[in-house]
């Protein structure tokens, strides 16, 4: 299975999971299903930093449009343009970016408050209530940690997921252990379509998408 794939997979399980989030809360399997995109998106993202060219244009690309999803994201899920109780997803895997960066750094040339930087980074997701806080930065660090060892990263990152559900009694995330089925399914090849900036520019698109659907069907005004 190549990264297109895996990014396709993620792509139709996250929008699977808004639709369900903002049209149907009844219904549970959907968001069950959604529970599959974030492990897969931390996955690429450790990837995609140990093979990025230049980590400072991912860097950029992450960071120009988690600042354009953010308005969206809010209209979408708060009715508000904008609005910090929660902030999208890309801010988290930004932060976890620049997390696997100072922990290199400091490996590399062994300096502990390089080490300890990452620690406190880790951290910012949650204080500043980016989604899935802490833990979408542990995610991204287990597939990284453990990149060598196939299979040890999916048992992490599952002990991680119970860990989780342990703490917040949210059982619905557990269902994100199914992710690893796809990720072992990885042969490490790109695959045959790239389309790089499809996969960024589609994530504020679709919220924009849901948002207008959404608003046309709350204040009555479709033309039948």
């Amino acid at each position: 299975m190549s990264a297109f794939t895996l990014k396709m997979i993620a792509l139709v399980t996250m929008v699977i999971d808004h639709i369900g989030a903002v049209f149907f809360p009844e219904l549970p399997w959907l968001r069950y299903i959604g529970r599959l995109s974030m492990p897969i998106y931390a996955f690429l993202l450790a990837e995609g930093y140990r093979k990025t060219r230049s980590f400072g244009r991912y860097a950029l690309r992450l960071a120009l449009f988690a600042v354009l999803s953010e308005v969206p994201y809010d209209l979408l899920f708060q009715g508000k343009v904008l609005e910090f109780s929660r902030q999208n997803i890309l801010f988290t895997l930004l932060t976890a970016l620049l997390v696997l960066r100072l922990l290199d750094l400091s490996a590399k040339k062994r300096n502990i408050f390089l080490f300890i930087g990452a620690l406190l980074l880790a951290a910012v997701p949650y204080f500043l209530h980016f989604s899935y806080g802490m833990y979408g930065v542990l995610a991204v660090l287990c597939f990284f940690l453990f990149q060598k060892y196939r299979g040890i990263d999916a048992i992490a990152f599952s002990a991680l997921t119970y860990g989780r559900y342990l703490y917040d009694g949210n059982f619905t995330q557990v269902y994100a252990v199914a992710a690893s089925i796809p990720i072992l399914l990885y042969n490490g090849k790109r695959g045959a379509l790239s389309l790089k900036y499809f996969f960024y520019t589609i994530y504020p698109a679709h919220l924009l998408l849901l948002y207008a659907i959404h608003y046309i069907l709350q204040n009555n005004l479709l033309p039948f």
